[in-house]
């Protein structure tokens, strides 16, 4: 006679997914400098990744309105910037001067975002926001101080727009 022979192979486990909390959001939104007669309208952080529209008035110039805010991680996970766009900004003459009037103004408007540091570091793709951790940054709206003209009649400037999509690094 034959034995017969058999082997049983059991495996049993289980396994829990607790979900990391991911949050990348503005704070701390300030005016750094700036006479508060041209600021039409202040920004403000109206949810957690949205600063609202402002609005501000040039007048001549050097005039110019700097605001600082954060950009903090409050979540678990590791961040990195995968795009960020800063809208070129729509300049509108008015009157019969409208296109030359647009042109100075794009000529002379000082519009940048920057990191708060002592180089003004430029934002780029791929910087890396850790968990727990916060950039500071500075938006600046002003006419060029160097500047020998001015448009004649008002000109708006619209469209400045900036966003920003971070990623788990």
């Amino acid at each position: 006679g034959f034995a017969s022979m058999a082997t049983e192979l059991t495996i049993n486990g289980q396994a829990t997914v607790v979900p990391a909390n991911w949050k990348i959001k503005f704070q701390d939104l300030s005016k750094v400098s700036g006479d508060d007669s041209l600021i039409t309208v202040a920004p403000q952080i109206t949810s957690d990744t949205h600063i609202g529209n402002y609005a501000v008035t040039l007048t001549k110039p050097g005039d110019e309105v700097v605001y600082k805010f954060k950009v903090a991680n409050a979540g678990d996970l590791d961040a990195e910037l995968s795009s960020y766009t800063m809208a070129t900004p729509t300049i509108t003459g008015t009157g019969a001067t409208a296109d030359a009037d647009a042109a100075i103004v794009r000529d002379n408007l000082v519009y940048t975002l920057t990191y708060n540091d002592a180089s003004k570091t430029a934002i780029q793709v791929g910087d890396e926001l850790n968990a727990g951790d916060y950039v500071e940054l500075v938006l600046t709206v002003g006419y060029d101080a160097e500047a020998d003209e001015l448009p004649t009649d008002s000109v708006t400037i619209s469209n400045m727009d900036i966003t920003f999509v971070y990623r788990q690094s």
